[in-house]
C-alpha cells in the first residue's frame, strides 16, 4: 500500500509576531544573514543559491522588512495574506518585495487551503498570512488540515503589541496555546533579532524528515493506494488494484485481506504513529525512496533467478509460480467487481460525469476536490496516473476545502490544467474565493456535481437513520423545482464565465466547453440525489 504525502514531514507551522513600526538598527549578523542553527541546513526548495540583501549591513530596516527578507531567502515567491491591524506593516513590507507577490484570499481559511493547496502541487512550503485575533483563528481548520496530512505550510500571524498581551485586548486570543497540539513548531516572536532564526527553522523543520515524492518500481507485486496515496503507483497499471478501504475497490481489499505479506509504505494505518493502531510484524522508519530502492534490489536480483512466466495479460514477466497464481486470482476479482454504477435515463450520473473529465483530459489534470461523495467518486473513477495531481483534505476531511487548494495549484503549477471536482455543499463553504480567482486570472476550472444536498449525510440518513432528519437539504424548501441557490449568479456576480448542464447527452461538449474557455470557468452540473458512494 503506498500513502503519497507520507514524505512529507507532519508539518505546520505557526509564527506570532507582534510587529513594532519603528525602525530597527542590528546590533548582530543574526538580522541580514540565514541565522546561525546548531545544524548545517540543506536549500529549502526552490531558495535561491545566492542571495542579495536590499539593504545595506547597518542600514536601518523595520521587523517586518526582516521578516519580509526571511522570507526571500527561503525563496519564497507566493504568500496568501489576509491583512488586518496587527499585520499591515507586513502587508507594507510585501509591497515593498521585488520577489514575494501576495495573493488576497477573501476568507483566512480560503488563504491557508490555497497555501495547502500550493504545497500539495508543489513541493514546497505554502506561506498564509493573518492578522491577530479572529483572523488567526479563522486558519485552525487549515492548520489540523495539514497536521492531518502532514502539509508544509508556514503560518505567520500579527499578534497585539507587546505590553497588551495578556490584557484580553482587542483582538488578542493565546494563538500560541490554541495551537500547540496541531502544530510541529509554534513560536512567539518577541525579540525581532529572533525573526531570520526562527524563519529558518520553521522552513528547516517544513522540508526535513521525508523530503521529496517516493518511487515505486516494485517488480511483480499488486499495489493497493489509500485515499491520499493516488497517483504515486499510476492507476492504469496493470499490477495497480486502486484504491482500498470503505470506499474502495473489491479486489483491493480483497488482495489485502488474503494476502500472506503485506508491505505498507507511508502508511500510518489512520493515524500518525507506525504500530499505534496497527502493530506490524516489522515496522522500519526511513526514507521510503530509499527504502523502495533496497527492496527493488533484492527482488530484481531473485527475479533474474525465476525462469520467464507467460501470465493471462499476454507478457512475458519474471515470476515464480505462486505470485503469478496470486495475480491471475485477483485479477478474477476485477473481472467478477467491476465498478459499476445506476443510471436513471437522461439525468447525469456523477460518475459518468467524472470519467468522461477524466477521459477528455487524458488523466493528466491537477484534480482538487471538496469533502463529502463528490470526493469519493472523484478518487474511485479518475485514473489518477502522476504523483501531486490529487489534492484532497484527507485526515481531517474538511468542506471548503477544494476550491481555494484549486487556486494555490494553480499559482504553483501555472501550465497545468487544474480542475475543482466540488459538491454544492462543500462548494459554498469558501465560495467568495470566486472573486480571487477572477482578480488573479486563474485558469481553475470548477465542475460542480450538484444534487441540492449534502450527499454523504442524505446518503448515511437513509442507509442507517430514519430518514430525512438531518437537515441535508441545501435547497429552497418552499421551492424545491427551483435550483437554489443559482451558482450561475454567484460566477456572474465574479465576472465568471459559467454554464448548468442537466441532461447526460449534453455533457460532453459542456465540458469540452470549459476545458477550452480561457481563465475561470464553472460548470455546474446537475446530478440525482439517488446516487451513493458505493453502489
Amino acid at each position: 500500500m503506498l500513502d503519497h504525502y507520507s514524505n512529507f514531514p507532519t508539518s505546520f507551522f505557526n509564527i506570532t509576531i507582534p510587529i513594532p513600526n519603528h525602525y530597527h538598527k542590528p546590533t548582530s549578523t543574526k538580522c541580514l544573514s540565514r541565522c546561525h542553527l546548531s545544524v548545517t541546513p540543506e536549500p529549502s526548495p526552490g531558495a535561491p543559491e545566492t542571495f542579495v540583501s536590499r539593504f545595506a549591513a547597518d542600514q536601518p530596516r523595520k521587523g517586518s522588512d526582516i521578516l519580509v527578507e526571511a522570507l526571500e531567502r527561503e525563496g519564497v515567491t507566493h504568500v496568501f495574506g489576509y491583512p488586518g491591524g496587527a499585520s499591515m506593516e507586513i502587508h507594507e513590507a510585501l509591497a515593498r518585495s521585488s520577489m514575494i507577490r501576495n495573493v488576497l484570499p477573501r476568507h483566512e481559511q480560503g488563504g491557508i487551503f490555497a497555501a495547502d493547496g500550493y504545497a500539495r502541487a508543489s513541493g514546497r512550503p505554502g506561506v498564509c498570512l493573518t492578522s491577530s485575533g479572529p483572523g488567526a483563528t479563522n486558519i485552525i481548520s487549515g492548520i489540523a488540515d495539514a497536521n492531518f496530512d502532514s502539509i508544509p505550510i508556514v503560518a505567520i500571524t500579527g499578534q497585539v503589541p507587546r505590553g497588551l498581551m495578556g490584557t484580553d485586548a482587542f483582538q488578542e486570543v493565546p494563538l500560541i496555546d490554541i495551537t500547540r497540539p496541531i502544530t510541529k513548531f509554534n513560536y512567539l516572536v518577541l525579540d525581532v533579532e529572533d525573526i531570520p532564526r526562527t524563519v529558518k527553522e520553521a522552513f528547516l523543520l517544513a522540508t526535513s524528515g521525508r523530503p521529496g515524492p517516493a518511487v515505486c518500481g516494485l517488480t511483480g507485486i499488486p499495489v493497493a493506494s489509500t485515499l491520499m496515496g493516488l497517483g504515486i503507483f499510476p492507476c492504469t497499471d496493470d499490477l495497480s488494484l486502486h484504491m482500498l478501504g470503505m470506499h474502495g475497490t473489491i479486489q483491493a481489499n480483497y488482495a489485502v485481506d488474503r494476502s500472506d505479506l503485506l508491505l505498507a509504505f507511508g502508511v500510518r494505518f489512520d493515524d500518525r504513529e507506525i504500530g499505534k493502531n496497527k502493530k506490524p510484524h516489522l515496522s522500519i522508519c526511513t526514507d521510503v525512496k530509499l527504502a523502495l530502492e533496497g527492496i527493488n534490489t533484492i527482488l530484481e536480483k531473485n527475479a533474474a533467478k525465476q525462469p520467464t512466466a507467460e501470465n493471462k495479460r499476454g507478457k512475458g514477466t519474471k515470476f515464480n509460480d505462486n505470485v503469478s497464481a496470486w495475480i491471475e486470482e485477483i485479477d478474477e476479482q476485477k473481472e467478477k467487481y467491476p465498478a459499476s454504477y445506476r443510471t436513471f435515463g437522461e439525468a447525469i450520473p456523477p460518475q459518468y460525469a467524472i470519467q468522461l473529465l477524466d477521459e477528455l483530459t487524458n488523466g493528466n489534470s491537477i484534480i482538487c476536490t471538496g469533502v463529502g461523495q463528490h470526493q469519493m467518486w472523484a478518487a474511485q473513477y479518475c485514473k489518477h496516473k502522476n504523483p501531486r495531481h490529487w489534492l484532497s483534505s484527507s485526515g481531517l476531511g474538511a468542506m471548503g476545502f477544494g476550491l481555494p487548494a484549486a487556486m494555490g495549484a494553480a499559482l504553483a503549477k501555472p501550465d497545468a490544467i487544474v480542475v475543482d471536482i466540488d459538491g454544492d455543499g462543500s462548494f459554498m463553504m469558501n465560495i467568495q474565493e470566486l472573486a480571487t480567482i477572477r482578480v488573479e486570472n486563474l485558469p481553475v476550472k470548477i465542475m460542480l456535481l450538484n444534487n441540492q444536498h449534502l450527499g454523504m449525510v442524505y446518503q448515511y440518513e437513509y442507509e442507517y437513520g430514519d430518514g430525512d432528519s438531518l437537515h441535508s437539504y441545501m435547497g429552497n424548501p418552499s421551492n424545491q423545482a427551483q435550483v437554489f441557490p443559482d451558482m450561475l449568479m454567484f460566477a456572474e456576480a465574479c465576472n465568471i464565465t459559467a454554464a448548468r448542464v442537466t441532461k447526460k447527452a449534453e455533457l460532453r461538449e459542456a465540458i469540452e466547453k470549459m476545458l477550452k474557455t480561457p481563465g475561470p470557468y464553472l460548470l455546474d452540473v446537475m446530478v440525482p440525489i439517488k446516487h451513493k458512494c458505493c453502489s
